[in-house]
């Protein structure tokens, strides 16, 4: 069997277990499996704005324009990384934070689903399980494992002429390296304290059903109760909270690209709204996603 067929298999098998467990949670839900597309945010704002708006999850064996933060690539090799998108309608204009909070529900909603599962998957295969939180959580969309990107989160909003003034088309992407990161990266399999460097090795389709079901629920439970209720939960994985910061404030201008940045200060978490808070010579000050590149600065 090629990897490809074993890939697709995986997944497809993968999306029956999601649909039985969401069944009760979201009904009426679609599952897509593709062997390889372009992007699957893309294609799935590309429903919302022709009025196709069930709530739908597609993955993804294969992704060659995915899309980060900033319109920074994601590349997605076969069988090396989970690339998924959650797409729904949602009321957010109510919710103190927005789009902004929504997208540290779901990095923290994906880090809490991934310990659980391989602490799961861990004793199954009779390997030590690990008690502390592991992955760590980067403002604003950012999943870190050992000091090192571990995955990442694309949250992208439209109105449709099918959903009501109040509501927009809110697609969720998610990357997450499960065989192999790009350099300078993890990856799951060989940073995880719970997969033993290599000793246990989930599929693509085992990660993708341990964190699907978990974020539609989590992200339905935003859209009622706000970012509020999870904010001391992310706290004790923010990876910035106490450490020194770079901000990149001047339009144009980007860490990425090898400019200074703006300012600098101490992290001091994160508001209950979702805003990053930093001390800086002018005071404290708090900013949102849109407004801010934020990075630790080496000493």
């Amino acid at each position: 069997m090629s990897e490809s067929t074993a890939v697709m298999a995986d997944l497809n098998a993968a999306a029956e277990r999601i649909w039985q467990d969401s069944e009760a949670s979201c009904p009426g839900l679609s599952l897509d499996v593709v062997r390889k597309i372009d992007s699957t945010n893309t294609a799935l704002m590309q429903r919302g704005r022709q009025g196709q708006v069930s709530p739908t999850l597609m993955v993804a064996a294969e992704q060659h324009a995915g899309r980060g933060r900033q319109g920074r690539q994601w590349q997605s090799a076969l069988g090396d990384c989970l690339t998924f998108s959650l797409a729904l309608p949602m009321q957010l204009d109510g919710i103190p934070g927005g789009g902004s909070a929504l997208s540290l529900a779901v990095g923290l909603s994906l880090a809490q689903a991934l310990d659980q599962g391989l602490n799961q998957a861990a004793l199954d295969a009779g390997l030590p399980t690990v008690n502390a939180a592991a992955i760590g959580l980067k403002w604003p969309n950012d999943l870190h494992l050992q000091g090192l990107k571990l995955g990442g989160i694309l949250i992208e909003a439209s109105p449709s002429a099918t959903l009501p003034p109040t509501h927009r088309w809110v697609v969720i992407g998610v990357g997450l390296n499960v065989r192999q990161g790009p350099e300078g990266a993890s990856a799951l399999w060989t940073h995880h304290p719970a997969c033993g460097s290599g000793l246990l090795q989930p599929s693509l389709g085992a990660v993708w059903s341990w964190l699907a079901p978990a974020l539609i629920r989590d992200v339905q439970r935003f859209e009622t109760q706000g970012f509020a209720p999870v904010h001391a939960a992310y706290a004790s994985r923010d990876v910035l909270r106490g450490q020194n910061v770079g901000l990149w404030t001047t339009p144009g201008q980007s860490p990425h690209q090898g400019h200074a940045p703006s300012q600098v200060g101490q992290a001091l978490g994160v508001s209950d709204t979702g805003a990053l808070l930093v001390h800086t010579d002018s005071g404290r000050q708090s900013w949102t996603s849109g407004e801010v590149s934020v990075r630790l600065q080496t000493p």
